[in-house]
């Protein structure tokens, strides 16, 4: 009997999932449909420019409706379910059935009149922002987002672009200056070549001297020019971060008791001053290190009188490698120390013509410590004298 019963059975079953398998088809069929409905939608608005207005309206309108059908059939059948046998209800419902349809007719236009205005007034911080960008240019940097109209993401929006274009502006300004900087520079020596050239051009045939003095001259503003663009190339691999640096354990102590050395070879006018640590090992590249030390050292002889010193130390802490330059110079008003390091500044123009230089020894020297993730310390006092710390991470 019960085998009986399952055979009996089978059937309806086989109809129930057939039935329940339909549905599900159906119900794929429809989120399809949905999904195309969708994609379509997106492709048209992607292909056309609408503004975000009209964007918002038709959302808020498709909404408006959506929600407007639901509550008319949801009445309807809550009457069909409960109030059909009622035959007095008849005409209010087909009064009702009126009145919404003139409802939705009458408060559609106003519902999309009152929302054009509402977006409207939200968009006008835009609109203005987006006035002022396009009317930013190469030559006016100074404009800036009013940051006072809203209190929203808008402002933190005006914030973050004002933030951006104050970058920009420093940025610029420092290309302008770099471009007057090196054009000034290169003015000079090129004067001074024409200069002998023309000399040359009238009396170096006949007069041996002035024929010895223009080509000593122009060999040496030669050679000066030669460095000025060595140091410009020098900056610009590290501004494109193309400089190649070979990183390898180094002694830091053998390389400032080598520029101890060879310092004491051609200067004879400063007492030069070791206190160097032994066998201070640091992580870097050798040929730049030994630049940023030289090129301190150079700095220090330049602004200390003869008779002076200059003592050159290096050494081990817990948390970095120290290296130090310090000279009992002429030092440095505190007011220029934070731009020492900007190329082509000068803390006083006639002291650099007597001293001579590019004005892109310190930048160098900035650039080289931050290729090795180190910190330069400046501490100055006029006519005591200027130390450059220089603080290295042990990695």
């Amino acid at each position: 009997m019960e085998k009986a019963n399952s055979k009996k059975k089978s059937p309806v079953r086989l109809i129930g999932s057939g039935f329940i398998f339909i549905l599900k088809i159906l119900g794929a069929i429809l989120n399809g449909t949905f999904l195309v409905i969708f994609n379509l939608i997106g492709s048209f608005f992607k292909k056309y420019r609408f503004s975000i207005s009209f964007k918002v309206n038709l959302l808020y309108s498709v909404l408006y409706t959506f929600l407007f059908c639901l509550t008319y059939f949801t009445t309807q059948s809550i009457y069909v379910s409960h109030f059909r046998d009622n035959a007095a209800l008849h005409p209010i419902l087909r009064n009702f059935n009126v009145l919404l349809s003139v409802a939705i007719l009458i408060s559609l236009p106003l519902f999309l009149s009152i929302g054009h205005y509402l977006v409207t007034m939200m968009l006008t911080p835009i609109k203005d922002m987006t006035t002022k960008v396009q009317n930013i240019n190469g030559n006016d940097l100074m404009t800036r987002l009013d940051t006072d109209l809203s209190k929203d993401e808008l402002k933190d929006l005006a914030i973050t672009f004002n933030q951006m274009m104050d970058r920009i502006q420093v940025y610029v300004e420092r290309q302008k200056q770099f471009a007057s900087d090196v054009s000034h520079e290169l003015r000079t020596p090129l004067a001074i070549i024409q200069g002998y050239a023309d000399m040359l051009e009238r009396w170096g045939k006949d007069n041996p001297q002035i024929l010895e003095e223009s080509i000593s001259s122009i060999a040496e503003e030669t050679a000066n020019m030669n460095t000025l663009l060595e140091k410009l190339l020098f900056l610009s691999r590290s501004d494109k971060h193309t400089l190649k640096v070979d990183i390898n354990t180094i002694d830091l102590s053998a390389l400032c008791n080598d520029i101890l050395r060879e310092t004491s070879f051609i200067d004879d006018a400063h007492e030069l001053i070791s206190k160097v640590s032994p066998n201070v090992m640091l992580k870097g590249d050798s040929a730049l290190i030994k630049e940023l030390i030289r090129i301190l050292v150079d700095n220090a002889l330049k602004y200390t009188p003869e008779g002076g010193s200059i003592t050159l130390g290096c050494a081990t802490t817990n948390q970095n490698i120290v290296l130090s330059v310090k000279d009992t110079g002429i030092g440095i008003p505190k007011e220029h120390i934070p731009k020492l390091f900007e190329r082509f500044y000068r803390v006083d123009e006639a002291r650099n013509k007597n001293t001579g230089g590019t004005g892109l020894g310190l930048a160098i020297a900035h650039e080289i410590a931050e290729t090795h993730q180190a910190k330069i310390f400046v501490n100055s006092d006029i006519d005591e004298g200027t130390e450059f710390v220089i603080f290295f991470p042990h990695e």
